[in-house]
């Protein structure tokens, strides 16, 4: 359940992005002395109203975003002050002024970030034997600050360009030595991840046939579809599929990145910071590696199976944690057993930054230095953002893992929860998000209204605007519909 806390978390963090987004509006509507009639934070029923000289300050019931209402956006409002009476060129900066706040916010947000906290950089986490990687000299602990000299800051960056097959030159941090690696990707084997229900047999061999088909391709296997997965010798393990996904042959260089380590990060009771997690029931816990199958098998449940099929062998296989865990933790040198349901276990270690994190920080030395530093950050990010973006509405991809209204207020939640440094992180790429997203050139967005904009200037003559209007109205419909559509993708996620 969605706790009263996210919710007012997420009030206040949406409150001061859309404030600083409408503020880039109005200040240059004020400067090129357009009238600005209302300044709303939310839509609907009005909960608080008060009057600033021409301009009425709402805050409405529906905290889902904001508007600055200016003088002559209506067909019937025309005059001097009105927003159509100014040149394109200007109606083009009042537009754009509240995407720039929401950037330049971002930024700024990134120098106290970076300054106090540092930046977690790209760090390998463990080196894959027989792999390029550990050929031409990578190891564990490395982090990565340069591909082909571009600065990096996240993985997605790095795996992106090694996807691409070509040779990659790598700057790495070594103990606190810089060091220049060039290592040549190759070609993974496609990978089969599945979740078995109802579960009989078991595998020993490599897999020869999934349904009867030879590993190699994406057998579009969906939920409900029963399964039959033979090996070498003739065993077979069947079920019902639960979830299954295909990740076809990629380049890789042969490693993991860094994640957490088994060590606890904050007094949860009866688990205290500094303990070090050694075993759950039978299964041994000794890196990221291992808490990540720690985690799938807490997801399991009974008669249910992972399994995890690279090419046809067999990389990992997981089966369901009892109701009642027996864990095993190191405490000031002494060995102490615990006792703990499954539920609570769970619930535990899902909590925010329970375990040590083993990516390397970054921290820069002078003033200088965490300006650049900031500045490169919020650039990897922007970029990223953008991508993500054109992927959305140009292909669809990741349409998934986009959060409604309720998944960015449990977002919120869990980062007042884990500390400052979680919250402003959050908060900047909320604000950035939001500026980034409003400059698509969609109708009814910034975007959209800069376009026409341009049209007029471009084409020296003014747009009807009862067109204008019909299409950014079409527009906010469809915004909207894709607002609720998200929305209830989150009440299926949460509740």
């Amino acid at each position: 359940m969605i706790k009263i806390t996210y919710i007012l978390a997420f009030i206040i963090v949406f409150m001061f992005v859309v404030i600083v987004h409408e503020f880039g509006h109005f200040l240059f509507a004020k400067i090129f002395g357009v009238d600005v009639l209302e300044f709303a934070i939310g839509f609907g029923p009005i909960l608080y109203k008060k009057k600033f000289g021409k301009t009425l300050l709402r805050i409405n019931l529906i905290p889902l975003g904001g508007y600055v209402r200016l003088k002559g956006e209506q067909l019937d409002e025309e005059g001097e002050n009105a927003l159509y009476s100014k040149p394109a060129w200007q109606r083009l900066l009042i537009a754009f002024a509240g995407p720039l706040f929401s950037i330049l916010t971002a930024y700024i947000l990134f120098i106290p970030i970076v300054s106090i906290w540092g930046v977690p950089a790209v760090t390998v986490g463990k080196v894959i034997e027989n792999t390029p990687a550990q050929e031409f000299g990578l190891k564990d602990g490395d982090v990565i600050l340069e591909v082909n000299g571009k600065r990096v800051f996240d993985s997605t960056e790095v795996s992106e360009i090694i996807s691409q097959g070509k040779q990659v030159d790598l700057t790495i941090l070594r103990n606190g030595e810089k060091l220049k690696l060039s290592i040549t990707p190759q070609l993974s084997p496609q990978e089969y991840i599945l979740v078995l229900d109802d579960v009989s047999g078991k595998l020993v061999g490599k897999v020869e046939r999934i349904n009867g088909f030879l590993p190699g391709s994406d057998i579009k296997l969906k939920a409900g579809d029963f399964v039959v997965i033979e090996d070498e010798y003739g065993n077979t393990l069947t079920g019902a599929i639960v979830s299954y996904s295909y990740v076809p042959e990629r380049y890789t260089i042969g490693f993991y990145y860094a994640g957490v380590k088994p060590f606890v990060n904050k007094d949860i009771t009866p688990f205290k910071k500094g303990d070090k997690l050694l075993k759950v029931n039978d299964l041994e816990i000794t890196d990221y590696l291992s808490i990540i199958k720690l985690a799938t098998a807490l997801g399991l449940s009974e008669k249910q199976l992972y399994v995890d099929i690279w090419g046809k062998r067999i990389n990992s296989y997981v089966e369901p944690l009892s109701e009642q865990l027996n864990i095993q933790i190191e405490r000031d040198n002494e060995v102490i057993n615990l006792s703990l349901s499954k539920e609570k276990f769970s619930k535990i270690i899902s909590e925010p930054e329970f375990f040590e994190s083993e990516n390397y920080i970054l921290k820069p030395s002078n003033f200088i230095e965490t300006i650049t530093l900031s500045v490169q950050r919020c650039n990897s990010a922007a970029i990223m953002i953008w991508k993500a973006f054109q992927k959305l509405f140009f292909t669809g991809q990741g349409a998934k893992n986009v959060a409604g209204p309720i998944g960015i207020a449990v977002i919120v939640g869990q980062a007042a929860k884990a500390g400052w440094e979680t919250i402003l992180t959050v908060v900047a790429f909320f604000t950035l998000n939001l500026g980034i997203f409003n400059l698509l050139p969609l109708p009814a967005l910034d975007g959209g209204r800069i376009v026409f904009s341009l049209i007029e200037i471009i084409a020296r003559r003014k747009i009807d605007r009862r067109i204008e209007t019909i299409i950014h109205t079409i527009g906010f419909f469809i915004l909207m519909g894709l607002l609720f559509y998200f929305m209830f993708a989150d009440i299926s996620k949460f509740f």
